[in-house]
């Protein structure tokens, strides 16, 4: 083929040139190559290329000048597959001079592209003319030129002319190429840029945030107003709980209703760990199923409760920084109030424990003085026991020390509020209140009040979830301090009966006790003997009745041996009351008019409605015996 261009040649490829090297911009090129080439060569009625992809090792369709269909844009080739991939490996201008050489050139192709190809309805070119576009020797893609007149033909002018251009097309690609690198470049710094710059002003706000932080610390502004602060900044409330959900603090002075049920949902989620463990706390960041994210406070051994965040808006690095840097912080004012309560703990605890003793000192008076106690008032010792509502209370203290404060702020709350005079000293296992009464009060009023809040703290404790139960014991109110180790004895008493005798009871009072407390004196075996002496007779005649006879006893004693007044109790004739009064006397040897007798009834049967199942368990035992 003669290498020379004829002048009509040379000024097709100087317009060929101009045009593809009119622009940078590479799609632009792609197309401009095409529609130039197309212009030029006469014989070219369509037009397509292709360029290599190293990674994919194919070669793909980039710009398609076509008449019918655009299936070369779905086709990918490899090397040596049709006349693009022949031309492409043997890297020459390639002239597929007749229909037979095109189809022969194109069964080459892979089952997947004739599938693809047989799909479109082909219509085969009567010649085709094919130029790799070589860079430094390496072929980097292919232009192909269909011709579909059988009167016209690709002359070896056309193929140099095709050759010129494929040379042209590869010096702009690389251009354009480069072009694009440089672009992509410089898009890469602005970008970076944008970062850096981003990241400069997250970071200054970061730091203005933590430097405010740290100033309402040194300032000693307290929780509440580095919550409030928190509240400002994230637009959202801001809770601060303890381990199980508690509110201790808040951003603003009321919660509203929306707010308040999020709390809820975020207690109860605290309180669905298994009750008969100890108190496991989440220890790391997590969003709630309602609309609430939750940071741990504290380490993961010593959890000290949550920061709450009341919404479920995705936190941006800084925000997020920020709430971590002020649980933080708040862990530190939380462990210094803790520090500041286990210290006043102890000294209250001591001043209680030598009050308790009944040795009053003048170093005890001057302490007493102190702490505000007047030793001239009157006082009154409240013991709140905390047990395990499992029967295994091996991990008691575990459950209760991380809810001491917690505890001891709910009884502040109901007790001292209206007593504010008055001392709660948080030990092992329980609560000790001493309670201070000024001169004028009325205690029935003040006794009623305080059975109405240990119902209360018993009812709140329950409701916790906690795996407790309390158990409390109210002493009787002394005059002055020297007197109060009488109530606190009184008090433990009253825990006593409550731990020995079968009740239902939350609380009870010495006072309320009367004859009862003579019970306490004897072990609850003796007790238990001596009902068994006294009505075993009676029990194991009826054994198998329903002990209406032990019921009609009961009622006859409540009612101060009155004939009418009992059968109208029990809903039975008069004369039938009559009857059993008359066996109950006959069976148990004894004469309910006589006054020895009726004491002995009486406590028995008190002891029986205490300890009833323990004698029924002891009378099947002995019966069993043979006694």
């Amino acid at each position: 083929m003669n290498r020379e261009l004829s002048h009509r040649q040379l000024q097709m490829l100087i317009q060929v040139s101009n045009a593809i090297n009119s622009t940078l911009d590479l799609d632009v090129v792609f197309n401009t190559i095409m529609k130039e080439t197309l212009s030029v060569i006469e014989a070219a009625d369509e037009g397509y290329l292709f360029l290599y992809d190293p990674e994919d090792d194919t070669l793909i369709a980039k710009s398609i000048f076509l008449r019918s269909n655009d299936i070369l844009s779905v086709v990918r080739l490899k090397p040596g597959e049709s006349m693009t991939g022949i031309t492409y490996m043997n890297k020459t201008c390639t002239h597929f001079p007749d229909r037979q050489s095109v189809y022969r050139a194109t069964r080459t192709m892979s089952q997947a592209n004739q599938a693809k190809l047989q799909a479109a309805d082909p219509i085969f070119p009567y010649s085709a003319a094919c130029a790799p576009i070589l860079t430094n020797g390496v072929c980097i893609g292919v232009i192909t030129l269909d011709c579909f007149h059988p009167d016209k033909s690709f002359q070896p002018e056309d193929l140099q002319l095709l050759e010129a251009i494929s040379h042209q097309a590869a010096v702009a690609l690389e251009k354009a190429n480069l072009y694009r690198v440089k672009e992509n470049s410089i898009y890469l710094l602005e970008e970076m840029n944008v970062q850096i710059n981003l990241q400069n002003q997250l970071l200054n706000r970061s730091l203005e945030i933590h430097r405010h932080l740290a100033d309402l610390v040194l300032h000693g502004e307290g929780v509440n107003a580095i919550l409030h602060y928190l509240h400002q900044l994230m637009d959202t409330p801001i809770l601060l709980l303890d381990q199980m959900g508690d509110l201790i603090a808040s951003s603003s002075e009321l919660l509203t209703a929306d707010e308040e049920l999020k709390l809820n949902r975020i207690r109860t989620m605290l309180h669905s760990f298994p009750s008969g463990s100890a108190i496991r706390p989440l220890t790391e960041t997590c969003a709630t199923p309602h609309g609430s994210i939750l940071f741990p406070i504290g380490s993961k051994v010593n959890c000290l409760g949550y920061l709450a965040l009341l919404s479920s808006a995705p936190l941006d690095e800084v925000d997020r920084a920020a709430l971590e840097h002020a649980s933080t912080v708040i862990s530190f004012e939380l462990v210094k109030e803790q520090a500041i309560f286990e210290t006043q703990q102890n000294l209250k605890g001591h001043f209680i424990e030598e009050l308790f003793t009944g040795k009053i000192s003048n170093q005890l008076i001057d302490q007493a003085k102190h702490l505000q106690m007047d030793a001239n008032r009157s006082y009154q010792v409240l013991m709140i026991n905390l047990e395990s509502t499992n029967q295994d209370s091996t991990d008691l203290y575990r459950r209760i020390s991380p809810i001491r404060r917690n505890l001891t702020q709910v009884a502040t709350d109901l007790f001292l509020q209206r007593f504010p005079y008055g001392m709660i000293v948080a030990k092992n296992d329980h609560l000790v209140l001493l309670l201070s009464y000024g001169h004028g009060f009325s205690e029935a009023e003040i006794q009623r009040y305080i059975k109405e809040q240990c119902q209360l703290f018993g009812e709140y404790i329950q409701n916790q979830k906690w795996g407790l139960k309390v158990a409390i014991g109210i002493g009787s109110v002394k005059r002055g301090l020297h007197e109060v180790y009488k109530s606190s004895e009184e008090a433990i008493k009253c825990l006593q009966f409550l731990k020995n005798y079968q009740t239902e009871l939350l609380f009870v009072s010495y006072t309320d006790l009367g004859g009862r407390r003579l019970l306490l004196q004897n072990s609850a075996d003796d007790l238990i003997a001596y009902a068994l002496e006294v009505l075993g007779p009676l029990l194991t005649y009826e054994k198998s009745r329903k002990r209406e006879f032990l019921q009609t006893l009961t009622a006859y004693l409540d009612n101060s041996l009155k004939m009418n007044e009992t059968a109208q109790s029990l809903m039975i004739h008069l004369n039938t009351l009559i009857y059993r009064i008359k066996r109950i006397e006959e069976i148990l040897g004894i004469s309910l008019t006589d006054h020895k007798h009726f004491m002995d009834l009486s406590l028995a049967i008190h002891v029986y409605q205490l300890l009833g199942e323990q004698i029924e368990q002891r009378l099947v035992q002995r019966t069993a015996d043979g006694r």
